[in-house]
């Protein structure tokens, strides 16, 4: 079943479904990433490990191990994002789009 038109009134239209691709919010990704990142987190693992007394290098390998698999798996994530569709209706006879949601 077909919507009449809004603009024309004509039940000559098409129900059409487009994905869109939303971004998301582009500021906090690459703040999490600097946080996150191997250098960062083998700075991290160093102090660490001088407080436990604990050799430096260790740490720092440990920061760079957990920040690599972060940013693996981070990208994943990123990577594997699904479109969403949206529906919207063609008139043929106006030539007009128009969402299922407006009323007459």
């Amino acid at each position: 079943m077909s919507l009449p038109c809004p603009y024309c009134q004509s039940r000559d239209t098409v129900l059409l479904e487009s994905p869109q691709h939303f971004v998301g919010n582009s500021n906090s990704p690459s703040a999490q990433n600097n946080v996150m990142s191997p250098l960062a987190l083998a700075t991290l693992g160093i102090s660490i490990s001088k407080s436990l007394n604990i050799p430096p290098i260790a740490g720092a390998l440990v920061g760079v191990l957990i920040g690599g698999i972060w940013m693996l798996f981070n990208d994943e994530v990123q990577n594997s994002s699904l479109p969403v569709y949206t529906r919207h209706y063609y008139c043929n006879h106006c030539d007009r789009d128009f969402s299922p949601s407006i009323r007459n």
